[in-house]
């Protein structure tokens, strides 16, 4: 056996560059996501989902289906490199904080939109297309911003962040969102689109989502459905309600006059009331008085203008 002393610097030098070494940072390794936790996230984003394919549909004329399809973690760069060289990737930035989180928007889906936006079919002709303009950039702001709004509503409770776009990168490579080693949570979601079917990529570094680990429990998530269905219950009972239809009266004036007089009414014959001309008439719901208003006409038929809202006030008399 060679003695150690006996090695020469030029040899050590020659065998400390041909060897594959990488710097291993344990605490870094440790900083993922169990599997629970993952499950969850996985649940609140199919919330952001479904919401997201009404908005979609809304915003692009069309019948748009998002689905997720998967919830994995990775390092930063293991993500980047599953990115083709060209990718729409919107930069969202948590307001308040130098954290930042992407979502990759396929070419082929992002310039489909950009052409249903435009007024066109939505289809993307120009595949040797390799940049984004300006004005494409703005186009596209509306579809991020209905992201970011869904999101919003999908972290509810849970996730309580502002984001807000900050920039489009087309070049992964240039995307710095965390060192290449850092932990990232990569959530999928197929897009389908008229004829067009991609994979969207949501990506959110570990760090973004620390402060908020300890509320991705079964428990919280089991708390915030519960809420979300007694909103969506008081929301459908405030619906049907507002549907509902109420009798309103106006009531001219009052005056009581006697048997005699009443049964000798004929045509032509006056009743004074007890109302004065310059004062506001009632306006009754279910013989209650609610408000007070003038009378008028609007488009040859008579009308009233309403002058004062009595809030918790009855003037029955």
């Amino acid at each position: 056996m060679a003695d150690r002393n006996s090695i020469s610097q030029e040899e050590l030098t020659k065998a400390h560059r041909t060897a594959n070494v990488k710097v291993y940072d344990f605490k870094r390794a440790q900083r993922r996501l169990s599997s629970e936790q993952l499950r969850v996230l996985q649940k609140i984003h199919e919330s952001f989902a479904y919401r997201l394919s009404s908005t979609f549909s809304t915003l692009l004329r069309s019948i748009t289906q998002v689905d997720i399809t998967a919830s994995e973690q990775s390092s930063y760069e293991e993500f980047i490199q599953t990115l083709p060289g060209f990718s729409v990737l919107s930069v969202l930035e948590a307001a308040g904080q130098e954290q930042r989180m992407a979502v990759n928007i396929p070419a082929a889906l992002a310039f489909a939109m950009i052409d249903r936006l435009l007024g066109g079919k939505g289809s993307w002709v120009n595949e040797d297309h390799n940049d984004i303009t300006s004005l494409e950039k703005n186009v596209l702001k509306r579809v991020v911003e209905g992201i970011i709004q869904n999101l919003h509503k999908a972290w509810t409770d849970i996730i309580t962040l502002k984001l807000k776009s900050a920039d489009v990168e087309t070049n992964p490579q240039f995307l710095q969102l965390a060192d290449p080693t850092d932990a990232v949570v990569v959530l999928s979601f197929d897009v389908c689109f008229g004829e067009v079917a991609e994979r969207m990529k949501l990506c959110i570094p570990y760090t973004l989502l620390e402060p908020f680990i300890p509320k991705l429990s079964a428990h919280n998530l089991l708390v915030q459905h519960q809420d979300m269905k007694d909103h969506q219950e008081n929301n459908l009972i405030q619906e049907r309600l507002e549907q509902l239809t109420v009798p309103v009266r106006v009531e001219l004036g009052r005056a009581a006059i006697s048997i005699e007089d009443f049964l000798g009414l004929a045509i032509n014959d006056v009743i004074q009331l007890d109302q004065q001309v310059d004062e506001p008439l009632h306006v009754k719901i279910n013989d209650e008085t609610k408000f007070l208003a003038f009378p008028g006409t609007k488009k040859s038929r008579m009308a009233i203008k309403i002058e004062q809202v009595l809030e918790g006030e009855e003037t029955n008399e």
